[in-house]
């Protein structure tokens, strides 16, 4: 490899490691967003909370699996209240998730004591292979381990009669409650899954970052949305397992998009303007018309990648109010 090549191999390969860290956000939106039909804003908080966790627990000498794992818990706490603000109390969806992130501004805060914790020695627990790319190989490899291996286990939830239900809740709440499905439980369960997912791509980005900051969850939500987007505009999926493949590429494009606009001379300082022109070039495609990608499928459906499940499903779109 030319001396040339080497850096500009390494950034790829640090973007590709990026995507993947963020990856677990992208599926905790599309958790939230797609399967469940609930904007939850819970996720700007629980990001945070489990890089902050992740943090403060490898700081102090705790395994690296130990660490995730407290991560996915509190973020899944997390989750579980905003669900249980709107199950039980009948907040709104976006009203709960707004007051849930509110107090775990707090809580990340206590947590770690401080603004911000640098991560300065990490001891992995597997020897990962490096592929002669040195640190930026063996993360791409444990990431795309760790990645493959939540799809694949997600896939086979959402197959369940269990991910039927959460497919039902979202979909069609009428016929679900037809069917005596729980909606209450459903949402909950799905909720704090989705939020234990976010708060694992907060431990990991802060782990890959090698730092943890309290608000290095603003703009989660949003950030997740726009990887869905992205992903499923490209690979346009018809089944779930395909949509879980799809959001995890669109977390690698958008990070090699950064990538691309910093490589062209982008100012650091710029990187928030871009992050939001891009997301919204990525949220206006589905409203473009594109020759060969917005043709509809047969049966005259509009909108092939709005997958809250797959086939035997309902079309309602029902009122937030008709949810308990």
């Amino acid at each position: 490899m030319t001396g040339h090549n080497a850096p500009m191999l390494s950034l790829w390969l640090g973007a590709y490691d990026q995507g993947l860290a963020y990856a677990s956000l992208a599926l905790g939106t599309y958790l939230t967003l797609r399967v469940l039909n609930f904007a939850d804003l819970t996720v700007d908080g629980s990001f945070a909370l489990g890089g902050g966790t992740a943090a403060v627990l490898i700081t102090q000498g705790v395994p690296i699996p130990l660490a995730l794992l407290a991560a996915l818990v509190l973020g899944g706490l997390a989750g579980t209240v905003t669900a249980l603000i709107h199950t039980r109390l009948g907040v709104n969806d976006l009203f709960a998730g707004i007051l849930t992130t509110t107090g775990l501004y707090t809580i990340t805060l206590r947590v770690m004591g401080r603004s911000n914790i640098p991560i300065t020695d990490i001891t992995p627990v597997v020897n990962w292979p490096s592929l002669g790319q040195g640190d930026d190989g063996r993360w791409g490899v444990a990431l795309t381990c760790v990645m493959l291996g939540m799809v694949c286990l997600l896939a086979l939830i959402l197959a369940t009669d269990f991910g039927l239900a959460l497919r039902a809740i979202g979909n069609n709440p009428i016929m679900a409650r037809a069917n005596a499905v729980n909606q209450a439980m459903g949402l909950t369960l799905g909720i704090a899954a989705a939020n234990a997912l976010v708060a694992l791509a907060g431990a990991l980005v802060a782990m890959y970052q090698g730092f943890a900051d309290v608000t290095m969850g603003i703009g989660s939500l949003i950030l997740g949305l726009g990887m869905v987007i992205i992903g499923e505009s490209v690979l346009r999926p018809r089944s779930v397992p395909v949509a879980l493949l799809a959001v995890v590429l669109g977390a690698i494009l958008f990070r090699l998009m950064i990538a691309i606009a910093l490589q062209l001379g982008l100012e650091p300082v710029d990187l928030k303007l871009t992050t939001a022109v891009l997301l919204l070039a990525a949220m206006s495609l589905g409203h473009i018309k594109l020759p060969g990608l917005n043709a509809s499928p047969p049966g005259g459906a509009s909108e092939p990648a709005a997958l809250a499940g797959s086939e035997g499903e309902g079309d309602g779109e029902p009122s937030r109010g008709e949810r308990p």
